[in-house]
């Protein structure tokens, strides 16, 4: 399943809180600064791969991404 950039930040929302994972314990165990989660789940910031592959991974959410030639 292919999810655009604009449908991250609820999707990453939505599955944290379907976990009833607060923002404060998915800093913690990703080791994410509080902020960054925040961010992310506004869409803001530009975070990086290995910043998203943390949370992604946390929240069981496979990222996956293609290269365009």
């Amino acid at each position: 399943m292919e999810i655009p950039v604009q449908q991250l930040a609820p999707l990453l929302k939505s599955r944290r809180k379907d976990l009833k994972i607060k923002q404060e314990d998915l800093s913690e165990t990703t080791g994410v600064a509080l902020r960054t989660i925040r961010d992310l789940e506004k869409g803001l910031g530009n975070p990086s791969l290995h910043t998203l592959e943390k949370v992604m991974q946390v929240l069981g959410i496979e990222l996956i991404f293609r290269l365009r030639k």
